[in-house]
């Protein structure tokens, strides 16, 4: 029976009469009633076809950007969410003032400061859309960004990322992604930047990053989801803006040394596979980042 006809065969149902007596339906039906409805209301909402992900912290200096490349998107079926980790240089109330009353994008505000593993989660437990997509609060979309990620993974899924741009002062270099990106070559050398990563929730239904890491965070992450895949597939267009600034938590590679072995530890990672993987990586590093410096 649809739920139209049941709901309206309670309000029926409450004026019936068995043997000339009323019949009292109070406190049963209203519940039915409630209920009924608010699935009716789950029913009609629209599911987004892509949940984006923004762990906000300290980036009032670049945010506007941020959020006009993702307002400027050709594809327009997305929702935002947006969770502040307590910034204190204004972040949030820039943040709150250019999205206004927009119904699609959701600022959320920790109660305290946690890191970006914790709250892309709680971003993963608020989206509704099919695939989701990660854009940190500093770098920026090109307008065909989704339209183009969208069509790539539909061809080459579940999970897949893109070229991108790196900026650092005044230069610019592209970065070409590999086509194939696999579990035992990201261990020597991540080229999956987050701001390109999309993939299909509907695969990877309980995908979560691991909240005791927090550098190197979306390495394990991806590592998590091509447990479950055979490869990310990369994107050879060059689609997103990658800035490289003092104040981000990748710059300086040299203190990431450690935490790239914390990594390979964590992982249980064998001692001598360790020392190979992290030569590969330092290796590349120095190779992804030769045009910038």
């Amino acid at each position: 029976m649809p739920l139209r006809n049941l709901s309206c065969g309670l309000d029926l149902l409450e004026t019936s009469q068995s043997k000339g007596r009323k019949r009292k339906i109070n406190y049963l039906p209203d519940c039915l009633r409630a209920f009924i409805l608010n699935i009716m209301q789950t029913m009609s909402e629209k599911r987004p076809l892509v949940s984006i992900i923004t762990p906000l912290y300290n980036s009032r200096d670049f945010f506007e950007d941020t959020y006009n490349s993702v307002i400027n998107q050709t594809v327009k079926d997305w929702e935002w969410i947006i969770v502040d980790d307590c910034s204190t240089d204004g972040s949030y109330e820039l943040a709150k003032r250019l999205i206004g009353d927009n119904p699609k994008i959701r600022l959320v505000k920790a109660d305290r400061n946690q890191g970006p593993a914790i709250q892309r989660n709680r971003g993963l437990d608020i989206a509704k859309g099919r695939y989701i997509a990660f854009l940190d609060a500093d770098d920026m979309w090109d307008p065909c960004f989704l339209q183009s990620q969208l069509d790539f993974i539909k061809a080459n899924g579940p999970f897949v990322c893109s070229s991108y741009r790196r900026i650092s002062g005044d230069k610019v270099s592209d970065y070409i992604v590999p086509q194939k990106n696999t579990y035992s070559s990201i261990l020597k050398g991540n080229p999956i930047a987050p701001l390109t990563a999309v993939f299909d929730r509907e695969y990877f239904p309980d995908a979560r990053f691991d909240e005791s890491v927090y550098y190197c965070e979306d390495l394990v992450f991806w590592l998590t989801l091509l447990k479950k895949c055979e490869s990310c597939n990369g994107n050879p267009a060059v689609i997103a803006t990658y800035r490289i600034h003092p104040s981000a938590r990748s710059y300086g590679k040299l203190k990431l040394i450690g935490k790239q072995w914390y990594v390979y530890r964590k992982l249980r990672i064998g001692f001598f596979k360790s020392c190979y993987c992290l030569m590969h990586w330092a290796v590349y590093g120095l190779n992804k980042y030769r045009h910038l410096r």
